[in-house]
């Protein structure tokens, strides 16, 4: 983000799609931070702090989490080409574009019920390119790295060995710990979808780092990556697996994304309402395409 601003890209890019992003209530500056996204969500959301608008800045705090970022596109690669074999590409290119989707739609809603404040105009002076100034940017990239490892830092590490105790004690091991009973507890919701315990709890696990999904279930099958692949489509049949697949991208963005977001807001309840917001979407949408799937004749 830094090299792209120093050197003058960005205004030219935000220009470019601003027509686009006001259509869903966002600034043409909102492009950059959430295409960010795309590799991971905490750089993209920090780098919302570009807008001068402090409204389209939180919408587009907000709104950045639906960008599928690697680590949720890591889990979706592997188990679409475990289940779904060689349709695998077009299973994952359909979930990527419903999660733009959603994000239009919500945009579109929020913008018109939650910022109902016009979006200033696209006023911005477009420099010359020129070469990088390195040593700016690496100061400014240190600036932003260390305020969010001092101020995010601790709450990301709290949440973290919250997660390993819950994980571990008192059982020793995953399947007697306290978060395989909270699996256990919630597997009449999981049915719902198609789902045990096994696949709600790998999906809890993923609020500390999206990939975390992969190794809970490895750990919970008793299997290795090789081995995981092959066990996957038996405990995962197609309505099932893609009602998972629906969950774990429209899920609780991760625990560092949350902070970050709670950071760039300066408001718990924000963050809080994002949480919520996506809980309930991905519990809605995984059980409205289980059921719809599986009520057509496609296997659970």
């Amino acid at each position: 983000m830094g090299v792209l601003e120093d050197v003058g890209y960005m205004a030219r890019a935000a220009y470019v799609v601003d027509s686009l992003m006001h259509r869903i209530g966002l600034h043409g500056k909102s492009f950059l931070p959430m295409f960010l996204g795309f590799g991971c969500n905490v750089p993209a959301v920090l780098g919302a702090r570009i807008l001068e608008s402090p409204r389209a800045r939180v919408l587009t705090v907000l709104l950045t989490p639906f960008v599928p970022c690697s680590g949720r596109m890591i889990v979706v690669m592997f188990i679409t080409a475990a289940v779904f074999g060689a349709l695998a590409p077009v299973v994952t290119f359909g979930l990527v574009l419903m999660n733009i989707g959603v994000l239009i739609v919500t945009g579109l809603i929020a913008s018109r019920l939650l910022f109902r404040t016009e979006n200033p105009p696209f006023v911005m002076e477009m420099p010359l390119y020129h070469a990088p100034n390195w040593r700016g940017i690496a100061l400014v990239t240190w600036h932003h790295v260390w305020a969010f490892v001092t101020r995010a830092g601790t709450v990301i590490l709290l949440v973290s060995v919250l997660v390993w105790v819950l994980s571990t004690f008192p059982g020793g091991s995953m399947e007697g710990s306290a978060l395989a009973w909270v699996g256990r507890a919630l597997e009449p919701a999981g049915a719902l979808m198609g789902l045990d315990w096994r696949m709600v709890v790998s999906l809890l696990t993923s609020f500390v780092a999206k990939e975390n999904t992969l190794a809970t279930l490895s750990v919970l099958v008793s299997a290795d990556g090789d081995s995981l692949a092959s066990a996957l489509p038996a405990l995962l049949g197609p309505a099932s697996a893609m009602a998972f697949l629906v969950a774990q991208m429209l899920f609780v963005p991760c625990v560092a994304t949350v902070t970050a977001l709670r950071q760039e807001t300066g408001s718990w309840r924000l963050a809080a309402l994002s949480v919520l917001y996506h809980t309930a979407l991905s519990f809605a949408a995984a059980v409205a395409v289980f059921q719809t799937l599986t009520s057509i004749g496609i296997g659970g």
